[in-house]
């Protein structure tokens, strides 16, 4: 991007740090919830899952108590599986969120500067007159 062509003077730094201030930084805020919970939540309403834990409860009321304890345990080790995996893809996703991190080229002071985007300012003519 070539220098400033359009004699833009952009955002001055006090007007950045009232603009930070006033709004807050340039990025979404997730809530934190139990990732655990909703991991068994999840494992748990699978159609699939159902129909292991339904075919389970059949075999344990008809009587076949070893094939509905061989039922549980095969039930058990899948969920334990999905478990392992969705927290290795969970720790790879953060990791690679805070591996890239997105940069912009801003105006600031009358000079062309990259920034990252997290430190990009909103602003309108009124909040700074």
């Amino acid at each position: 991007m070539p220098e400033n062509n359009f004699y833009i003077s952009g955002l001055t730094n006090d007007q950045v740090l009232e603009a930070r201030n006033k709004f807050g930084l340039n990025k979404l805020n997730y809530k934190k919830r139990n990732g655990l919970f909703d991991a068994i939540l999840r494992i748990v309403q699978e159609p699939m899952m159902i129909l292991l834990l339904v075919a389970a409860t059949i075999y344990f009321i008809s009587g076949n108590t070893g094939d509905g304890i061989f039922m549980i345990v095969a039930i058990v080790f899948q969920a334990s599986i999905s478990l392992f995996q969705f927290s290795r893809s969970k720790n790879a996703l953060e990791k690679l969120n805070d591996f890239s991190q997105p940069k912009c080229k801003v105006i600031r002071n009358g000079k062309v500067e990259d920034i990252n985007s997290e430190e990009l300012c909103r602003w309108n003519h009124s909040s700074f007159q």
